[in-house]
């Protein structure tokens, strides 16, 4: 099998005006480079909430790097930033401000072994350039 991400769920409501949306993905078969596309989103906004668990697989860490194009290296402005922490569970509550052209994210889970890894992942996005 090779790598995949769905979109498992999204909820989108108005919070004091702006919109905020809840995205829950699933990757399956992820490796370290392997990059999930979120679409249709904001294309200003802040990244809120960031949550990931690595779920089963050979790894044992994860370290979430975002970026809002494809192929994005992290010493560019196509970079939106890295998780702070290298762990099994990550709960980043740190606000990340991103503009993004097309209103794509782009994710890599970063994992730290093997290519056969579930991973799942809860971002919240509040809309707009302020937080």
């Amino acid at each position: 099998m090779a790598y995949s991400f769905t979109e498992v769920s999204r909820v989108t409501k108005r919070v004091g005006g702006r919109l905020t949306h809840t995205i829950t993905m699933q990757e399956l078969e992820a490796g370290n480079a392997d990059e999930m596309e979120i679409v249709g989103l904001p294309k200003k906004g802040r990244i809120v909430s960031y949550r990931t668990t690595l779920t089963a697989g050979t790894g044992v860490t994860v370290n979430p790097s975002v970026g809002n194009a494809t192929g994005f290296a992290d010493s560019t402005q196509e970079h939106v930033g890295t998780n702070t922490t290298t762990a099994i569970h990550i709960n980043d509550q740190v606000a990340l401000g991103y503009s993004s052209p097309n209103g794509k994210l782009y994710i890599r889970s970063q994992v730290n072994a093997g290519t056969d890894n579930t991973i799942d992942t809860e971002i919240e996005i509040v809309e707009g350039g302020q937080a």
